[in-house]
């Protein structure tokens, strides 16, 4: 166990008091197999004032924010994330990147690094002390209850704090007047069935949310153009007058959406005075179901908009990006990828989505939201495809980053080989996994993130063989039966925590048949596979016919349902034996024979699969 983790632990025996439990799930490691579980998810709603200092550079913020406890047993303490805090000096995120050389955040000084301080807290009335497990990490804290939440019971806090995203952009950031506010708020920890989930942020990993409503109000400069999780209720987001003037007729006006929610309550918390100041605005937000809420603002953002029947596309890109991601290029994306999404999972259940060209490269995505570092099909379909895959679907990323990092990968590919038509799409993947784990000692795929070696391990093991896994499981069922298990996954669990547990049950309602074995095998062994064609040797018969025998190993601790090719005939094997027999009769005389003739199998080595047919 990690110094970091026994401290979160021993903070859960400290704060469990007289009589009284805390439970703290935070430890990398004992990690069982998932199973069924009872689900359920707390009651949140976030009401949020927020006023953004140009030349302080800083954000001031207060939050009323209501828990109510739907679990079982009894809460005395609550626990927020601090993300923000990650991106400077001294933090868990900046100690891990110094084991591997890395000083990005160790090395940011005072004007630089970003923070998220802490003014005032009270619950349900009375002042609350934070209390900081991890310190000198701050991205999680903690606040004792005076009167201990049994089931059904509710607490009320009101936070005020500033925040300031970092220089060095890294899921979050700040450039001149661009402001990129991926993290930015006090967030509440997840409390399920396994207690509460306070993993710090780190380079390895990402978020675990609880779902919640959210009502925001931003207060800007008059100029800022944003975008945000949910849709504006109230006052301008700039979208009109940052209108592309290529925009096609369809994309303006901008569709606001804002009476998808009816017309929600506002309840002032004294931050904001009641006009705003000459020069400034105010834009409120409101968003339900999700577990997160993210904005981002820029005056040189241009807009452009678009259409899916009634969910309306918001696009906000950077000058220099007019052809780029203009002239409904990320627009035509954007709705291209919802479309064949759809057919996968359902349909989409958010009014919106918002795709913005952020400040650091690759993408990130939100709830309604995806921040992206370029246009590209790929990137738009693989974020906006997390909005369902881990948006809807929540799992917990810390713990079992494959689920979601995973899964979409492979959705991505998925799109590239039915929408776009690529062929050999897996080829690739397939290789450098086999050729990564020849090099390293092997992890299993379902392990907690902060438990890999290392950052290329991480991504490895969660995206490209987590994908390759999603891959096998396809080819194993059939594209439709996977097709639909996906969509029963989705329709079933959607707008709740999900694990492993909750996708194998869908794939056997639909297969039929028990898949224990293989989620088990490829999720939590380092077993590898490898089949050797031994011998192939044939002979011609009476009739004019060729009879071929193949003689298959198995050499590796893992097995799959095998197919082999002889000529243009195939034959599957489906045996776990260690060597295996099969004769397939051909018209002609064949030259060669081949296992696993359309790579669909994770394979330590291929070198092994093919023979020229020897006659006998």
């Amino acid at each position: 166990m990690s110094e970091r983790m026994g401290r979160y632990k021993m903070l859960g025996r400290a704060l469990a008091g007289a009589g009284s439990v805390v439970f703290l799930s935070c430890l990398p490691s004992g990690r069982s197999e998932a199973q069924e579980r009872e689900k359920f998810h707390q009651g949140v709603d976030y009401r949020i004032e927020a006023y953004l200092d140009e030349g302080e550079e800083t954000l001031r913020a207060r939050a009323r924010f209501r828990y109510t406890h739907r679990g079982h047993g009894t809460i005395d303490t609550l626990f927020f994330h601090q993300h923000l805090n990650a991106f400077r000096p001294n933090s868990d995120w900046a100690r891990r990147d110094l084991e591997f050389g890395n000083r990005r955040f160790t090395d940011l000084g005072p004007e630089d690094h970003a923070f998220e301080r802490l003014l005032s807290v009270s619950i349900d009335g009375s002042p609350a002390d934070a209390i900081y497990p991890g310190s000198p990490d701050s991205t999680v804290v903690a606040f004792a209850l005076e009167t201990p939440l049994e089931q059904g019971e509710s607490a009320t806090v009101l936070l005020d704090w500033e925040s300031r995203p970092s220089t060095l952009p890294r899921r979050q950031g700040r450039r001149g007047r661009h402001y990129d506010f991926a993290q930015w708020y006090p967030r509440i920890a997840v409390y399920d069935e396994g207690g509460w989930q306070v993993q710090p942020l780190m380079p390895q990993g990402e978020f675990y949310g609880e779902f919640a409503t959210y009502d925001v109000t931003l207060d800007v400069a008059q100029d800022q153009v944003i975008g945000a999780t949910g849709v504006p209720v109230q006052g301008d987001p700039g979208w009109a007058g940052a209108s592309s003037a290529g925009a096609t007729e369809e994309s303006a006006p901008p569709q606001l959406r804002d009476d998808f929610y009816g017309s929600p309550p506002e309840e002032s918390l004294g931050l904001l005075a009641m006009d705003p100041e000459t020069g400034r605005k105010r834009v409120r937000w409101h968003a339900r179901d999700v577990h997160h809420f993210a904005w981002s603002t820029n005056p040189d953002y241009t807009y452009e908009g678009g259409r899916h029947g009634d969910l309306a596309i918001h696009v906000l890109y950077q000058p220099g990006d007019e052809t780029s991601w203009g002239n409904r290029v990320a627009v035509d994306r954007t709705i291209r990828a919802v479309e064949w999404l759809e057919t996968v999972f359902g349909p989409y259940p958010y009014p919106q989505v918002t795709n913005v060209h952020r400040i650091e490269g690759g993408g990130t995505e939100f709830p309604m939201m995806v921040m992206n570092g370029s246009a590209s099909q790929g990137l738009i379909t693989h974020e906006v495809g997390h909005i369902y895959g881990h948006g809807i679907l929540a799992n917990n990323e810390w713990k079992d980053a494959w689920l979601d990092e995973g899964f979409i990968s492979f959705m991505t590919s998925w799109f590239a080989e039915e929408a776009d038509g690529a062929t050999r799409v897996w080829e690739r993947s397939l290789g450098m996994v086999a050729a990564f784990e020849d090099r390293v000692t092997p992890q299993p795929v379902a392990i907690p993130s902060a438990d890999f070696l290392d950052p290329r391990s991480y991504s490895t093991y969660s995206y490209s063989k987590g994908s390759i896994f999603f891959y096998m499981l396809r080819e194993l069922m059939g594209w439709d039966d996977f097709r639909r298990a996906t969509r029963l996954y989705f329709e079933t669990n959607k707008f709740e925590h999900v694990n492993e547990y909750d996708f194998r049950v869908a794939a056997e309602a639909v297969y039929g048949e028990d898949l224990s074995w293989f989620f088990h095998q490829w999720l939590h062994t380092t077993h590898r596979l490898d089949y050797e064609l031994r011998s192939a040797e044939t002979e011609q018969q009476d009739d004019g016919s060729w009879i071929t025998e193949l003689t298959v190993a198995r050499n590796g601790e893992a097995w799959m349902p095998l197919e082999v090719q002889v000529g243009s005939v195939r034959a599957k094997l489906d045996s776990k034996d260690a060597l295996q027999k099969v004769s397939i009769s051909t018209q002609g005389k064949p030259e060669s024979a081949v296992l696993d003739p359309d790579m669909v199998l994770l394979e330590s080595t291929r070198e092994n699969n093919r023979k020229v047919v020897e006659e006998r």
